[in-house]
């Protein structure tokens, strides 16, 4: 496959001064060579009104030929090739052919390369008996030194051709790690997205799930709550949204320029050594929750057990949201690999991953679900383990995942 490298757009200024040196080299080098041959040239047996047709021609033909010069780019063997045969009678012209000759070649072509080597030793050699001089040069010398001259142009040529495209290729890698670069940041800005993305749910949807069943409560039974219920609700209500707005602020401040002194250190994530409190406040709110954990587990790394206490929480809290007072069971063992097994059972939920909860198992405003049990498949997948969330034939809803057992 081929790669079209497309070069930065050169600034008009650059270009006219670059064309326009060129050009002055051209014609300098023209007349050098126009005032050089004519007076070495024998004029003694050409009359006079044949001398001047010769130097009308030559002037004439050197004029156009420095004309066609800056559209050697647009056709660079057309152009080549006229100008070099201009050259055969104009001396005024062998500077634009030369530089002709150097453009034709810069683009490394062998057929071009060729074809204008071969018609420059050609014109150079027909030149010279256009203009015989007082001291007649032989041809094999002629030969010799035009051949010479040809290869020190298409030398020449060849080196500049080759210094750009090596510049070529540096642009072409400069752009691709470039957009290498790109993206990898916009991979890294979103897998940092996707994880604050799940910390926030994991914090906050616990929380506020919480002081949603707790606001509930109050709406549908504030008139027949005693004023102690009603305080005790609200307490509830406003301490929970204090630990959600605590905890959010906590996780935005991984955002937050970590040499900034009012930063502080961000706090250490929950494991499974955390999970006994997470139980006894989800019985505090008045889930019925069993819980059986084996002690090996204890030792698992922080890497999982963070994860496993997420899943936990997250299993809690649809089961609070979505079958509100029905039992809760949750199970952490070790399995063979080793790795780690979570599952929260609810026999009577009635989550699914995209299901809308109905009007008598589901707390007030609950949000549909969905984005939890993602989270957590997404947690699973980034340590190698599975995850899996549905009913069984039985009815019952369980939310299971294994996680390797990496240090």
């Amino acid at each position: 496959m081929t790669t079209t490298v497309i070069r930065p757009p050169v600034p008009v200024a650059r270009r006219v001064w670059a064309e326009t040196w060129r050009l002055v080299v051209v014609v300098l080098v023209g007349l050098f060579l126009f005032a050089t041959v004519w007076s070495t040239t024998d004029v003694g047996t050409i009359s006079d009104s044949r001398l001047g047709a010769h130097l009308l021609v030559d002037f004439a033909v050197g004029v156009v030929a420095v004309v066609l010069v800056p559209f050697r780019h647009r056709a660079p063997l057309l152009v080549g090739v006229l100008v070099v045969a201009a050259s055969t009678v104009s001396t005024l012209a062998v500077g634009a052919a030369a530089l002709a000759l150097v453009s034709l070649v810069t683009r490394r072509r062998p057929v071009e390369i060729a074809i204008g080597s071969a018609a420059l030793v050609a014109a150079s050699m027909a030149g010279e008996d256009l203009f015989p001089d007082q001291e007649a040069t032989p041809l094999w010398q002629v030969a010799i030194a035009a051949v010479v001259c040809t290869a020190l142009l298409v030398a020449i040529g060849i080196a500049i051709g080759q210094r750009r495209a090596l510049l070529d290729g540096l642009r072409e890698r400069a752009a691709l790690l470039e957009r290498d670069q790109q993206l990898r940041e916009d991979r890294a800005r979103g897998q940092e997205r996707a994880h604050l993305a799940r910390e926030m749910h994991d914090v906050l949807g616990h929380r506020l799930s919480l002081v949603a069943l707790h606001a509930g409560a109050l709406e549908y039974r504030g008139r027949s709550l005693s004023p102690e219920e009603t305080v005790e609700a609200a307490g509830v209500v406003r301490a929970e949204a204090h630990s959600a707005l605590t905890e959010l602020r906590d996780v935005l401040g991984v955002l937050r320029d970590p040499a900034d002194a009012t930063t502080g250190t961000a706090p250490p994530q929950p494991t499974l050594r955390d999970l006994p409190a997470l139980l006894d406040e989800a019985r505090r709110s008045g889930a019925d929750v069993a819980a059986t954990t084996d002690p090996a587990s204890a030792d698992a790394p922080d890497a999982v057990g963070r994860h496993a206490y997420r899943v936990v929480q997250e299993g809690l809290t649809n089961a609070r949201r979505h079958a509100t007072g029905q039992p809760v069971t949750v199970t952490v063992d070790v399995v063979r690999g080793p790795a780690l097994r979570v599952r929260v059972t609810n026999p009577t939920s009635q989550l699914a991953e995209h299901d809308t909860p109905t009007p008598d198992t589901a707390a007030p405003d609950a949000a549909p679900a969905g984005h939890g049990l993602r989270g957590l498949a997404e947690r699973a997948r980034l340590l190698g383990g599975s995850f899996s969330a549905g009913r069984n034939a039985s009815g019952t809803h369980v939310v299971e995942a294994v996680l390797p057992w990496t240090a």
